[in-house]
């Protein structure tokens, strides 16, 4: 038995129709790419602000401290 809670409400997947069981596995799929591209946005940030870092480093800029 797969249990799902939605709105505090506990729900048997197997109890599903087919349909329903074809809405949480979208679901469940968006998910995992909304976890995915979050992931790939903080990299991409990071690897963003290394650059601004490194360029102000080229240029000989001094960080206030």
């Amino acid at each position: 038995m797969t249990k799902l809670t939605i709105d505090e409400i506990e729900y048997d997947i197997d109890d599903f129709t087919d349909e329903q069981k074809a809405i949480v596995n979208l679901i469940q799929y968006n998910d995992t790419v909304v976890r995915q591209l979050e992931h790939e946005l903080q990299c991409v940030s990071a690897v963003g602000k290394m650059k601004v870092n490194e360029l102000k480093q080229s240029l000989g800029h001094k960080d206030e401290e």
